[in-house]
């Protein structure tokens, strides 16, 4: 795949500089998530080609995928190691926020609460989504009273 002149990669632990719009990005991530009885720490990488799609993986301990996500165009899967969906419902039902909504908020699509040093939030009506994107922190999380979920954005690159 070429990359065009306006790809910006960033080295792991480096500053990452968030671009006012998100249409394209690759990243590789640390995920930590208490939701809804699911809890998982590890790693996941993430590709969105935003609006249309999402590709995400989640690895085990030995660089096993635990779990993969694609959304494309209206088509869905979502795989894990004992179940496989092909309906973009079930996510919603899982998470209780739809795949587009869950899109919006990394590429920050919504309108944002007043920031503050790099950190702001968006408030949906069941959850809320925090976002730290300055001094290396680089996480977005979405905190409800079914738990959380954070993103922390180790390596990224944007097109």
């Amino acid at each position: 795949m070429l990359l065009s002149a306006c790809t910006l990669f960033q080295p792991k632990g480096q500053r990452i500089v968030w671009p006012e719009q998100i249409s394209y990005m690759e990243a590789m991530c640390d995920l930590d998530m208490s939701w809804k009885g699911m809890k998982y720490s590890g790693s996941m990488s993430l590709i969105i080609n935003y609006p249309s799609q999402l590709h995400m993986e989640v690895y085990g301990p030995f660089g096993n995928t635990l779990m993969f996500l694609k959304k494309d165009g209206d088509d869905f899967l979502l795989v894990t190691k004992e179940e496989r969906f092909t309906e973009a419902s079930f996510f919603e039902d899982r998470f209780g926020f739809k795949i587009r909504e869950f899109m919006d908020d990394i590429v920050m699509i919504a309108e944002k609460g007043t920031a503050d040093n790099g950190q702001f939030s968006v408030q949906r009506q069941e959850y809320m989504v925090l976002y730290k994107l300055k001094n290396k922190k680089n996480t977005i999380c979405w905190e409800s009273k079914e738990g959380s979920i954070c993103i922390k954005f180790l390596e990224v690159k944007f097109e």
